[in-house]
């Protein structure tokens, strides 16, 4: 079923995914270098990872604004269903 607000949220979330993407560079100017993404993955993978955290950000508002998104996440966290269940008593 077709929902107004998750629209408009999906469309928001593409966008900043876009800024995210194409300002990357700003982006780390404003936040600084996260040591910890570096000291595990090498030094400037700060930008890498804030480019897939943009494109994540994408492709779930897209996943949203289209009204898959809760298709995509129950498949997705579907083995984690048994974990969180209660016991049959």
């Amino acid at each position: 079923m077709f929902n107004f607000t998750q629209l408009i949220i999906g469309v928001v979330m593409v966008g900043l995914g876009v800024l995210a993407v194409k300002y990357t560079f700003q982006l780390v100017n404003m936040t600084g270098r996260q040591d910890w993404i570096e000291n595990i993955t090498g030094s400037g993978s700060t930008y890498g990872v804030f480019k897939l955290m943009g494109v994540a950000l994408i492709i779930l508002g897209l996943l949203i604004a289209t009204g898959f998104g809760n298709d995509v996440l129950n498949f997705i966290f579907s083995p984690l269903r048994r974990i969180f269940t209660p016991p049959a008593a």
